[in-house]
């Protein structure tokens, strides 16, 4: 049984945790995952010469990382993989190396250091930045791959988790309404064969998206403003974390565009972690997502599936389910109202 010493000692550490988190993003930079052989071992001093930094300062990070479980290093020097820091190569099947590169990326981290204006409703990053996240994106093209990396990588592996929840079977068209660098077309085109995509998104994110990404020539990268209309003819239409990122007036201004774009016959499927009221039944991830939300756009937030189901209703659509995934996501499909 836990005594107050262990509590103070778990506390401590969390209170710390940015340290955690800034260490384990010096050596994702680096690449240090993937310079040490899956089975291999590597001396810290030829890690730190192939990546162009002095060993000693590397030895300590990577010290201080071993700590945690984060690699092993012995007494002369000699570091190789523990289970978790197999999950930094870049190659490794859900790879955290680009969440390690995101979360603690300047432009979160700045965000989070101006926390405090969200409790006087101004927007922390705007009070950091000047600047508004996506405006800011659109200006650090180099974070802003990074940021789409990480949501094609995000740990909760909600792509495939959304391609074997739902079936897709007869839809002849999908549009991924901010649908990132694609992959969640992907992974469902991958598993239907007959269907067709459309990944719509901001000019600069769909122009990043490689050749080879696009599913053979299956998805067609469409570049425009979700306020101001989606392409229409598609039979479905995906919303995955979209409007998490938005305050309700704006979230129903999204769904409003989907739902001018839809044929009767078409449906939506919004994507979300739902917020469970009770933290103590929720996942700490979600709240901690809900907290990067206030950090990012001040007023954006996690929702409950019946806040969601007032923002359909408002924006001309009735819920018609929700299906769990094997992810921390739950798909909400809706049809336009009568």
């Amino acid at each position: 049984m836990a005594g107050p010493e262990d509590d103070r000692l778990a506390v401590d550490l969390l209170i710390r945790g940015f340290q955690v988190s800034r260490t384990i993003r010096l050596v994702a930079d680096l690449g240090i995952a993937d310079r040490i052989a899956p089975d291999g071992k590597s001396s810290v001093a030829d890690l730190a010469a192939a990546s162009g930094v002095l060993a000693e300062p590397l030895l300590r990070a990577i010290r201080a990382l071993a700590a945690f479980g984060i690699f092993r290093v012995d007494a002369g020097g000699m570091a190789c993989h523990t289970p978790r820091s197999l999950l930094l190569r870049s190659d490794a099947p859900d790879s955290l190396h680009p969440s390690a590169r995101f979360w603690t990326a300047a432009g979160s981290w700045r965000a989070w250091e101006a926390l405090d204006a969200a409790l006087h409703g101004r927007n922390p990053h705007q009070a950091a930045w000047g600047t508004s996240r996506f405006d800011y994106l659109r200006s650090h093209p180099d974070e802003a791959r990074i940021f789409d990396a990480f949501m094609a990588n995000f740990p909760d592996d909600r792509h495939a988790a959304i391609a074997t929840a739902y079936d897709f079977t007869g839809v002849r068209l999908i549009a991924d309404i901010g649908g990132g660098n694609g992959e969640t077309l992907r992974r469902i085109l991958a598993l239907y064969p007959a269907a067709k995509g459309i990944v719509f998104d901001r000019a600069d994110v769909v122009a990043a998206i490689p050749p080879e990404a696009l599913a053979g020539g299956r998805i067609t990268p469409r570049g425009g403003s979700f306020f101001d209309g989606v392409p229409a003819g598609a039979n479905l239409y995906l919303l995955v974390r979209v409007l998490h990122d938005w305050p309700d007036e704006d979230a129903t201004r999204i769904l409003r565009s989907c739902r001018s774009g839809m044929a009767a016959e078409a449906r939506l499927l919004v994507v979300e972690g739902l917020i469970e009221p009770d933290p103590s039944r929720g996942r700490p991830t979600e709240y901690l997502t809900d907290m990067q939300m206030m950090a990012m756009f001040g007023t954006a937030r996690e929702r409950t599936e019946a806040e969601f189901g007032r923002l359909l209703d408002e924006a001309g659509f009735a819920l018609t389910r929700a299906v769990p995934t094997g992810s921390a996501v739950t798909i909400l499909e809706a049809a336009p109202a009568p």
